[in-house]
């Protein structure tokens, strides 16, 4: 018993769901930030302050991470366990 609490794996105690919203947000957050590092190499420094090219930075990342959280959630990121699949495969 106490092997099993120390080995638990992110889907024992979250749903696929969940976990794929959470890969996605991953993967959704760091497009986001080489996009707004992208688009803050293309304005230059110049033209702007400080907060506002950190300001355009944490919203590209924002934005990254909801749009990998709505793509991972719809299942593009999620793993399926091997044994589920050729049940399924059997079943069918």
């Amino acid at each position: 018993m106490a092997a099993r609490v120390l080995h638990r794996t992110p889907e024992d105690f979250m749903s696929k769901e969940l976990c794929s919203a959470f890969r996605g947000s991953g993967v959704g957050a760091s497009i986001g930030t080489a996009f707004g590092l992208a688009t803050l190499s293309t304005i230059g420094f110049a033209n702007m302050s400080l907060f506002e090219g950190v300001l355009l930075l944490s919203c590209s990342i924002f934005g990254g991470v909801l749009f990998g959280s709505l793509i991972g959630v719809t299942g593009a990121f999620r793993r399926e366990a091997a044994g589920t699949e050729k049940a399924r495969k059997a079943v069918a």
